[in-house]
């Protein structure tokens, strides 16, 4: 769980980040396939459905350190997050929040 690649790392926190609102909509799917492979998000998507919330932030926790420690990586994390949010045109109010306190953590 804990050795993640790049691609899936950024998967992961985008399906956690749609996932806020307990829904993935197909406009936020099709956002995360244009950033990855479809096997990629596949074995991502199976892997983060069999997690609880405390696992998936666990894993992404063990991760941000080797896949966004620079201020470049950080950006383009939230660039990421922001494009699958906005991705169904709306942003919910947990969507926001969750978004927010990521880009505090992120700088």
């Amino acid at each position: 769980m804990s050795n993640l690649t790049k691609e899936e790392f950024k998967i992961m926190v985008m399906l956690y980040a749609s996932n806020i609102d307990g829904n993935v909509s197909n406009d936020e799917v099709d956002i995360m396939l244009e950033k990855s492979s479809p096997e990629t998000f596949k074995s991502v998507k199976k892997m983060f459905n069999s997690m609880n919330d405390i696992e998936v932030l666990e894993c992404i926790n063990q991760n941000i350190g080797k896949y966004a420690s620079s201020q470049e990586e950080k950006q383009q994390l939230i660039d990421s997050i922001h494009d699958v949010i906005m991705a169904d045109s709306t942003c919910t109010s947990m969507e926001n929040y969750l978004f927010n306190t990521l880009k505090k953590l992120l700088k």
